[in-house]
């Protein structure tokens, strides 16, 4: 019904335009449903006699040369040739009909004004309209084999004004094939069901025809306790040392093996204290053993608190004999507020047969007589030393007081990297704060740089024997880090940062060395769609000094919202101009991620034509990959960047890297992944990171274990650097 009205409309419109020019054609029949205009009164004389071009055939408005007429009928016929005009018009349309109509209009030119001479009936030209073209359904009858019909539907259309339709299909049970199987003016109207994919239960959805299963789409794999990429497996190859999510556990002292790198306890200690002093304590089978705080013991006469309380020698009659009465032997303790006293032997009877120590005075206070002015109290001013005691009576103690020590052999001190630290004096003992800056631990030599137990190779002489590196010398490097920056890498990234750092402690040479940094996935909000976000991998830093190279890791985070991790092609990207071109498997002009042309996602910084590393001519080149994720690709080769048509091959194989790795001058190529990824495939491919090793470097677990890590890359680094 829609249709039809929007029909009506559309003829009424033209009917009104055609009225304008002729006439209204409500004047003709303006109650007649059905439009037969009919024709129209001719009056009984049509021609005009008396016009010039019925009575001289020079004057005719046809051809000039025209015999002459013999004949009222020539003339006539004649005359319709030259002054009729015949034209069709649409019949202005129904709204109870679809058929297109129009009728014949004669106009008489030759009068002024024209006249219409004729109007004929309406005929029908069209079933339907021709610009119709779209079908629709409608009902029908579907003869059956026990007798009479049964409904059903049939496709209906306008092809060249002429009505066209499908076979009548039976109405039935509604299915998912775009038709309105079961008649009721709806096409697919089906219930939600349930369905299963890889990752479990979702929604079946019929659309366009086609069931779709709509569920949970395969991730990529955390390490959430869930299986993410729905392969069966929960956390694969993405769980700690322990088993376990999250960074590996800290060893506690508790007899087990917290951190699950086979040790227990190990390299455990802390802090503990006596009433005398605060020292360190260590782990030992699961117990804390082996305070370095020293204990109180039993005061003994020797000019020191043994015991602890505060007080020297209390109690005691110390050096005091017969031939000591009368002695002065200095002191700094209590009673005396501050300065050097004295202490002497006195009898405490005639016979002098008990002898006891006196307290520490003044020494003003042993004259005989004392002068009036004498403070017992007040001793003599002398340096500040290191006893507990105001020596030089500024009513501070043992303040200022500072000393270098050095607790290694001293025949290595200030040879190589060893150098002394410092004490200072705290309570009348030498010793230094501890890391967090409150707690004092007598005898502890701080910032002292002892013999380490291997000279790595970096320039300085690590176990101060004399001989840098062993004899050894560092050579040019170029060593550059490709580093995957998905989510789940967060811990080994921090782990890579550590050991870097660790290393910087002790590498002093800028220009031996040089850096480079990769990293990727990361993603931007998409530059095509108000939705989604673009992924790209980045040259973070080309071969630099290395404290720009460290600046630059400290300050990238990594990107959880990636999904694509493209690292063999930032293995190409990163070797190929380290090869001749006649070596590489593809021209590095040929290769593309699509992005320019709006058929990808992915991109790198910079592109591909311009994605330069700048290796030195002479140096030997080092490329060490960290990731937990297979191999993959997502390049495509076009001899022409401009025109997808020109597209001959689809991603990078294990074999083209092994191709190009094998080409390339002074390198090594090491590799940290899970176990998982050493030898695997990816998509019915060889994607190990191992076999790109077997040119010249090593393939390495990746843990998240600085110290590991650290052992690794030195190992790297005497490969490579010393010679």
């Amino acid at each position: 019904m829609f249709k039809n009205i929007i029909t009506a409309i559309f003829f009424i419109v033209l009917s009104i335009f055609a009225a304008l020019n002729l006439m209204s054609c409500s004047d003709w029949f303006p109650e007649n449903p059905y439009p037969h205009p009919g024709e129209i009164e001719i009056p009984e004389k049509q021609y005009d006699m008396d016009n010039p071009a019925v009575q001289d055939p020079e004057n005719s408005p046809g051809e000039m040369e025209k015999p002459n007429y013999t004949s009222i009928f020539e003339l006539e016929q004649q005359y319709k040739e030259d002054c009729y005009k015949y034209e069709y018009y649409f019949c202005p349309p129904s709204l109870y009909l679809e058929e297109i109509w129009q009728f014949q209009m004669i106009t008489d030119t030759c009068k002024d004004p024209e006249e219409i001479v004729y109007k004929g009936p309406c005929e029908q030209l069209f079933e339907c309209d021709p610009s119709e073209v779209e079908p629709e359904t409608v009902m029908c009858s579907v003869p059956v084999e026990t007798g009479g019909n049964i409904y059903g539907s049939q496709e209906k259309w306008c092809d060249k004004g002429i009505w066209k339709y499908s076979d009548c299909v039976a109405c039935g049970p509604e299915i998912c094939d775009g038709i309105d199987n079961d008649c009721n003016g709806e096409i697919d109207d089906i219930p939600i069901q349930e369905c299963y994919n890889e990752c479990g239960p979702g929604d079946l959805v019929c659309v366009d025809g086609e069931e779709i299963c709509f569920g949970d789409e395969p991730e990529e794999e955390v390490c959430d306790y869930q299986d993410n990429d729905c392969d069966g497996l929960i956390d694969e190859d993405q769980t700690n040392a322990c088993g376990e999510c999250g960074a590996v556990p800290e060893e506690i002292c508790d007899g087990f093996d917290n951190d699950c790198d086979g040790e227990v306890d190990e390299n455990l200690e802390q802090l503990c204290e006596t009433i005398c002093e605060a020292g360190v304590e260590f782990c030992v089978n699961g117990s804390w053993v082996g305070c370095t705080a020293k204990p109180p013991f039993i005061e003994l006469c020797n000019g020191l608190d043994d015991d602890c309380d505060g007080k020297i020698d209390e109690d005691l009659d110390c050096f005091c004999t017969v031939d000591m009465v009368g002695a002065l032997i200095p002191c700094y303790e209590d009673p005396l507020l501050c300065g050097q006293g004295y202490k002497t032997c006195e009898c405490l009877d005639e016979n002098c047969e008990q002898i006891y120590l006196t307290e520490c005075f003044a020494m003003c206070s042993y004259q005989d007589p004392v002068p009036q002015n004498c403070d017992k109290y007040k001793g003599l001013v002398v340096d500040e030393i290191c006893n507990n005691h105001d020596d030089n009576c500024n009513q501070e103690i043992d303040e200022g007081l500072f000393k270098g020590c050095y607790s290694g052999d001293p025949e290595t001190l200030f040879v190589g990297i060893c150098k002394p630290g410092g004490m200072t004096c705290e309570k009348g003992s030498w010793g230094n704060y501890y890391e967090d800056g409150q707690t004092f631990i007598d005898g502890f030599c701080k910032d002292e740089i002892l013999p380490a137990d291997k000279d790595e190779c970096n320039g300085e002489d690590d176990n101060c024997d004399g001989i840098t590196d062993d004899g050894q010398e560092l050579k040019d490097t170029d060593i550059l880090f490709i580093i995957d920056a998905s989510g789940s890498m967060s811990d080994e990234i921090d782990a890579v940062l550590i050991a870097m750092n660790q290393f910087a402690t002790y590498y002093q040479d800028e220009e031996v060395i040089q850096w480079g940094l990769i990293m990727g996935p990361f993603t931007q909000p998409s530059t095509t769609t108000p939705w989604g976000s673009d992924q790209y991998i980045e040259m973070v830093s080309n071969l630099a000094p290395f404290s720009d190279f460290i600046a630059k890791l400290s300050g990238v985070n990594v990107d959880f919202g990636s999904g694509i991790e493209p690292f063999y092609d930032a293995v190409y990207l990163a070797l190929w101009n380290l090869a001749p071109p006649s070596a590489l498997p593809w021209p590095i002009e040929h290769i593309s991620f699509l992005f320019n042309l709006g058929m990808s996602n992915l991109f790198s910084i910079p592109d591909p034509q311009s994605f330069e590393v700048n290796w030195r001519e002479g140096a030997q080149h080092v490329v060490i990959v960290f990731t937990d994720e297979p191999g993959q690709s997502y390049v495509t080769m076009m001899s022409d960047l401009d025109d997808i048509m020109t597209s001959y091959h689809d991603g990078l194989k294990q074999i083209h890297l092994q191709q190009l790795i094998s080409n390339c001058i002074d390198l090594n190529v090491y590799t940290f992944t899970k176990i998982a990824q050493k030898n695997c495939n990816y998509m019915q491919q060889k994607a190990g990171w191992e076999p790109l090793t077997i040119y010249g470097g090593q393939w390495f677990e990746l843990v998240a274990n600085p110290a590991q890590l650290y052992e690794n890359l030195m190992q790297i680094i005497d490969d490579n650097a010393c010679e």
